[in-house]
């Protein structure tokens, strides 16, 4: 019994905590222009930021905003928060290949790996569940 109420309030806190990052960074990228020199006072200048600013030119940063903020708003219920962690998942594989391939920058990398291990947590608790949904047998191939 115990057990389940410390995995329930790590279930809690995972989702806060995650919401409490997607939230604010999504409506950030809808409502704000971003600041190179921002960027580069994070020692994210080069190739990083040459990529961050043709998303905002090409206007898909809003993209990324909305299903940040989306994402973010679906792990507070605790009847969507499934859904929102399997909807950022994406969101935080980007985030984390994109500091291991672009910018190197090792304290996003920290960060951007342990916000997709919460991710994971809050899918990997429903393993069984999505198991027997997508891998059930099938009778045929078609």
């Amino acid at each position: 019994m115990k057990k389940i109420k410390i995995f329930n309030l790590l279930n809690y806190l995972f989702r806060a905590f995650l919401a409490y990052v997607y939230i604010p960074h999504g409506w950030e990228k809808l409502t704000q222009k971003i600041d190179p020199q921002e960027y580069i006072d994070f020692g994210l200048q080069g190739d990083f930021l040459d990529f961050y600013l043709i998303w905002e030119r090409s206007g898909f940063i809003a993209v990324i905003g909305v299903a940040q903020l989306v994402g973010g708003l679906l792990l507070i219920p605790k009847r969507t928060y499934l859904f929102g962690a399997v909807w950022l998942l994406p969101i935080s594989i980007g985030m984390f290949f994109c500091h291991v391939y672009i910018s190197h920058a090792q304290d996003f990398l920290i960060f951007d790996l342990l916000i997709l291990l919460l991710n994971l947590y809050l899918i990997g608790r429903h393993y069984k569940h999505l198991k027997e949904c997508f891998w059930r047998p099938q009778p045929t191939w078609i």
